[in-house]
């Protein structure tokens, strides 16, 4: 065996070191396409330069990255991926002419997002049907994806869009642990919110044992919705703590028109937005008298979370008060107060 050739998805950089360690061969990341005949991109075998992450030069057809207008974007501007070439269809049979719009100046849009680095790199960003609009940002949920893989106790790991009332969409992850791991939800959530931007981290992170793949290994974004409808639902269940509590209450009275919510129940699930989230926090934060940011909804979405965050607040509040009052205190009266 000379080299492994991997295609049609997204490899994690830890599987290609391990297929390499394992045969002992170079593991090549490729691109292409059924309209391409086949390839479109490849890493150079060594000694040529591989780089991590991406698809490889030019191999075959012209590749450029272009705006909605078909204008060619700068180097690391991502758009749409266009390619041209004696081995691409000119067109599809039976389609509507809507379709066949897609082919202009000899140009074909692939479908996909990406962009070239300053060696003629290409570097995919998904699909451009798999985007998810979320209230107005874009997310692509193959940086999710990407993301959630370096961590050291995901497997594999796939971002879908789920319909929400007021955002229109909203991100949401699966993933499946290594065997042994041991991280949850709030641990995976935290992991992003260190290296992805905000709007970026998912509402949940689903722990599932599997992920539905078509025939040929490939992950159907459009239809996890679906599949995973019974865990995404609402889930009522009685509050562990009088903290908890009320911050159901506050997620039922900000978020009107929805079931009151469950203790595992998800704010941005619910129906909530980052409006709703401000709403909350300031709340939240005058009922228990404590600092509350907007951002804290989002690290710490559901009544169980949000609730063990906000005893932790009080706590430490309690503690500086503890401590404050303690310094106005002469040392009997500390002695007295603490015991020996």
């Amino acid at each position: 065996m000379r080299f492994i050739r991997s295609s049609s998805a997204a490899l994690p950089n830890r599987l290609l070191e391990g297929l390499e360690a394992t045969f002992g061969v170079p593991v090549i990341e490729a691109y292409g396409m059924t309209e391409a005949a086949h390839q479109m991109c490849s890493n150079p075998l060594p000694p040529g330069i591989r780089k991590a992450g991406s698809v490889g030069l030019p191999a075959g057809p012209e590749v450029a990255v272009v705006d909605a207008a078909g204008r060619r974007l700068p180097v690391g501007v991502v758009g749409d991926i266009v390619i041209r070439g004696e081995n691409v269809t000119p067109g599809y049979l039976h389609l509507s002419q809507e379709r066949q719009e897609r082919l202009e100046g000899g140009w074909f849009r692939t479908g996909d997002l990406g962009h070239l680095d300053a060696d003629g790199y290409l570097f995919l960003q998904g699909r451009a049907k798999e985007i998810v609009n979320r209230g107005g940002e874009k997310v692509s949920p193959a940086e999710v994806d990407a993301r959630l893989l370096t961590h050291p106790a995901v497997a594999e790991a796939v971002s879908f869009a789920v319909p929400h009332p007021t955002l229109g969409e909203d991100l949401v992850a699966a993933i499946v642990m290594q065997p042994g791991g041991s991280d949850g939800e709030a641990e995976l959530r935290a992991y992003l919110f260190d290296h992805l931007s905000p709007h970026k981290v998912p509402s949940r992170i689903l722990i599932v044992d599997s992920i539905p793949k078509s025939s040929i290994g490939k992950v159907q974004r459009n239809r996890l919705a679906d599949a995973w409808a019974g865990l995404l639902a609402h889930r009522p269940a009685v509050p562990a703590s009088d903290t908890e509590r009320l911050v159901m209450d506050v997620f039922q009275e900000v978020i009107p028109g929805h079931p009151y919510p469950g203790r595992e129940d998800n704010f941005f699930s619910l129906g909530g937005d980052s409006l709703h989230g401000i709403r909350a926090a300031q709340e939240l934060g005058a009922r228990f008298g404590i600092e509350l940011p907007g951002h804290a909804i989002f690290r710490y979405p559901t009544p169980a979370l949000l609730g063990r965050h906000i005893d932790g607040l009080r706590r430490e509040v309690l503690r500086k008060s503890l401590v404050a009052r303690l310094g106005t205190l002469t040392q009997e009266q500390r002695d007295a107060l603490l015991g020996p």
